[in-house]
C-alpha cells in the first residue's frame, strides 16, 4: 500500500469515528418532560364566563417553537433547571379538527418553568384575554334576559331562557341557563330564525380576525349567517354550519374576517342562528345555545 493510500484510509477512518461519535451523542440525548393535561382561561377582564375550547397549545423555548400539541400532551423539552417559555392557544376554527389556528384574543403565556431531565413537571397554562379585546356581543343568558330574540317563528314553536344541564366534553359540568328553542309539534317543513337584538354597529373591516364564539346542543343543523347594513344597501350571508351534535354540547368558534373584511365603514351587522327542521323529522326538537361571545383586538 501506498503513503498516500495509508494515509488516505487514515483520514476517512478519523472521520468516520467522528461522525459516529456524534451520532453516540445525539442518541443519549435525554429530555425532561412537560405534562399538560388541561387549559384554563380567565375572562374577567372582559366580564365573561371561563367556558372555552382550548384543544391544542403551542410551547416556545429560546425563540424555536417545539410544535403544536394536542391537549393532553406530554412534551419532550432538551433542558434542565429554571427555564421561561411561551405558550400559544389554539381552537378548531367553524368546528374542523383539521384547521387549528392560534386564538390571538388570549395573551401568549410567558412563565418560568422548573424541569429535570428524566423526569415529568406538570403544568396547567392560564391564559387571559388581551388588554386591547373589544367585546361587540357577550350573552350567557345568566341575568334571565337574552339579546338573542326570534325574528321568525311558526304557530307552535317557541323560545325560552330554561335551566339545563351543562357539560362540555367532561368539562364545566353544573346546571346553567341557557337559551332554548323548540319547534311545535306539526311536522310540515318549518324553519327558525334567532337573531342578535340589536345590529353590530362596526367590525373591523381592515383584515382584522373576527371570532364569533359559542355553546350549542342540536339535532339539526345550526346554520349561522351574518346581514350587512350600509349605504350600498343590505346582504344577507350565510357563513358556516354546524351538523348535529348527537345529544352532547358543542362549543364553536368562527372567524368572521373574510365577512366583514373590506367593507364600508358605514356597515352594521346582524348576526343570524337558523335552524330547517325537515318534514317527518323524529329527532329532538330543542335546539339549545349558551356562552355566546364575538371578540376582535382594537
Amino acid at each position: 500500500m501506498s503513503i498516500f493510500k495509508y494515509w488516505a484510509s487514515a483520514f476517512f477512518l478519523f472521520l468516520g469515528m467522528g461522525f459516529l461519535s456524534q451520532c453516540k451523542t445525539d442518541d443519549s440525548f435525554v429530555p425532561a418532560y412537560l405534562e399538560i393535561t388541561s387549559i384554563e382561561v380567565d375572562a374577567a377582564s372582559i366580564e365573561g364566563n371561563s367556558i372555552h375550547e382550548i384543544i391544542g397549545i403551542q410551547p416556545v423555548h429560546n425563540g424555536q417553537s417545539l410544535g403544536t400539541f394536542p391537549i393532553p400532551c406530554k412534551i419532550p423539552i432538551n433542558a434542565d433547571g429554571s427555564i421561561k417559555m411561551q405558550f400559544v392557544a389554539f381552537i378548531k376554527n367553524n368546528g374542523n379538527s383539521a384547521n387549528w389556528v392560534p386564538y390571538r384574543t388570549l395573551v401568549y403565556l410567558d412563565t418560568q418553568i422548573t424541569l429535570n431531565r428524566e423526569k415529568t413537571t406538570t403544568l396547567t397554562p392560564k391564559f387571559t384575554y388581551r388588554s386591547n379585546t373589544e367585546v361587540s356581543w357577550q350573552e350567557d343568558f345568566e341575568s334571565g334576559n337574552s339579546t338573542l330574540v326570534p325574528v321568525r317563528l311558526n304557530i307552535g314553536d317557541a323560545t325560552s331562557i330554561e335551566l339545563r344541564s351543562f357539560d362540555l366534553n367532561g368539562k364545566f359540568k353544573g346546571n346553567t341557563n341557557v337559551f332554548v328553542t323548540k319547534f311545535g309539534p306539526n311536522d310540515s317543513l318549518k324553519y327558525i330564525d334567532l337573531s342578535i337584538f340589536d345590529k353590530i354597529p362596526s367590525l373591523p373591516n381592515d383584515g382584522r380576525e373576527v371570532f364569533m364564539e359559542f355553546d350549542v346542543k342540536s339535532d339539526l343543523i345550526v346554520t349561522l349567517a351574518l346581514k350587512r347594513y350600509n349605504s350600498a344597501g343590505s346582504a344577507y350571508v350565510q357563513y358556516m354550519s354546524v351538523n348535529p351534535t348527537k345529544g352532547n354540547w358543542r362549543r364553536i368558534y368562527s372567524n368572521l374576517i373574510y365577512e366583514v373584511q373590506g367593507q364600508p365603514a358605514d356597515t352594521k351587522y346582524e348576526i343570524y342562528f337558523s335552524i330547517d327542521k325537515p318534514e317527518g323529522f323524529s329527532g329532538n326538537r330543542e335546539i339549545l345555545i349558551d356562552n355566546i361571545r364575538l371578540t376582535y383586538l382594537k
